[in-house]
């Protein structure tokens, strides 16, 4: 009877985290607080760090499963510490449903990650009015037609 329960415990729990992820392309809640995280370390949302769910922050937008779909710093204010100029604080890898990137007249430095080609969905890259150098990525149209 022991072994029993004990199974159908470890059933319940495996389809309450791993069958979402599966059906209907929900996320699972780590991949969640990955890109949380990165928000965070970026040092852009540092102010929304009391808002416990990062859709909710100003410039993210979300899908129904809570995963970051748009980042749009353009009316938000510039940072103002040198350290967060840098565009290599945002970990892109971090949001695999990213649709829309716009960090447009934020000032930005650096140049821009090579993982930035993996964001498959990525549809929309804004990014005119910083000091960005470097080359710019050659996309693959077959992700990103024109």
């Amino acid at each position: 009877m022991t072994n029993s329960v004990y199974s159908l415990v470890l059933m319940a729990l495996y389809m309450m985290v791993e069958l979402p992820s599966v059906i209907g392309g929900t996320m699972a809640p780590s991949s969640i607080y990955e890109e949380q995280q990165a928000l965070l370390k970026s040092g852009w949302w540092s102010d929304h760090s009391n808002i416990s769910h990062h859709c909710h922050w100003e410039g993210i937008s979300c899908n129904e499963a809570g995963s970051v779909t748009a980042i749009d710093r353009t009316s938000l204010k510039i940072p103002s510490s040198e350290e967060l100029l840098w565009i290599q604080n945002l970990n892109v890898t971090a949001f695999p449903n990213l649709v829309h990137l716009a960090l447009t007249g934020m000032g930005l430095r650096g140049s821009i990650h090579a993982e930035i080609a993996t964001l498959t969905n990525l549809t929309s890259l804004l990014l005119s009015h910083n000091r960005l150098r470097g080359k710019f990525l050659q996309f693959s149209l077959l992700h990103y037609p024109i």
